[in-house]
């Protein structure tokens, strides 16, 4: 019995030194992707965004196209730090007889918010990898928070939409449980893009934060909420449309306010509308990615 008893021992001591090779190898052989930028947001309160990645967009850009009603700035009030460890974009309501609006009311008629917009245009360029941030929504009719991407004009393109834009993730203020992400092209762009939906279920997505994600390889684009699927792209899918995709892409994020895509309602009665972001987080994937720096 003794001996059949070590015998036994040895065994299953030879088991566990089995598993755990196997497990380190694996560990070993299991490719790691790399952190290629990684912005947090962990500053005292009223500190701005890092301008070594980040430039404003400023102004009413004419509605920047779709109608929209707010006036970026650059001012803390409607971007800063919060001090506790988040990024904060600010819609704030316009108030013609107060002295402070009045440079904005007086030539922009059409403008009912302040709030802001930042861009790595000319700073920072992403091509492939994924790109994901943590992010808290605001609801309110006629909020129009996003956080997306649009191609660097090249030698093939000039602009939007034939340069291409990827919609991590919208989301309409009236319509609170669910986001939307998007890909534009040249025969694909504004009411006729590729859409897919997200649906929270029971609770609204603005009652805190989620990770919106996308993985992009050459000729495949996967959108994600929380980690579930959202919708997958392919060039091969999208055939006969062009897909202009493999290409350096910029990154936006904003609030908007009014504009087409809660169908031009604004809700006024608002007096503050929030974005929170915690984090935005670049990485390979699959052994794509490569951030370009200028």
């Amino acid at each position: 019995m003794k001996k059949a008893l070590r015998i036994v021992v040895i065994l299953a001591i030879l088991g566990l030194a089995s598993t755990s090779f196997n497990a380190a190898a694996q560990a070993v052989s299991t490719p790691t992707e790399k952190t290629l930028w990684l912005q947090s947001f962990d500053k005292k309160a009223g500190t701005k965004v890092d301008e070594r990645f980040w430039s404003y967009d400023m102004g009413n850009g004419m509605g920047w196209g779709n109608l929209e009603q707010q006036y970026y700035t650059s001012k803390s009030a409607n971007i800063a730090m919060d001090g506790k460890g988040r990024l904060v974009i600010n819609a704030i309501k316009l108030n013609p007889d107060n002295p402070r609006d009045q440079y904005i009311t007086n030539w922009c008629g059409d403008c009912r918010y302040s709030s802001a917009k930042i861009v790595t245009r000319g700073k920072l360029g992403f091509k492939y990898g994924t790109i994901s941030a943590r992010i808290q929504t605001p609801p309110g009719t006629g909020m129009w928070p996003a956080f997306w991407m649009l191609g660097v004009p090249r030698s093939t393109c000039d602009g939007w939409p034939s340069c291409g834009e990827i919609d991590i993730v919208e989301a309409r203020g009236s319509q609170e449980y669910h986001s939307v992400a998007s890909l534009h092209g040249p025969d694909y762009s504004g009411g006729n893009a590729l859409s897919d939906y997200y649906f929270s279920g029971n609770t609204p997505l603005t009652a805190g934060y989620h990770i919106y994600r996308v993985d992009w390889l050459p000729n495949s684009i996967k959108f994600y909420v929380d980690g579930n699927l959202v919708g997958a792209h392919t060039k091969t899918s999208v055939a006969p449309k062009s897909w202009v995709f493999n290409a350096e892409f910029y990154l936006i994020l904003n609030l908007a306010t009014g504009g087409n895509f809660d169908g031009g309602a604004l809700d006024e009665s608002i007096q503050k509308a929030s974005l929170n972001v915690d984090w935005i987080r670049y990485t390979t994937y699959r052994g794509k990615g490569t951030l370009i720096r200028y």
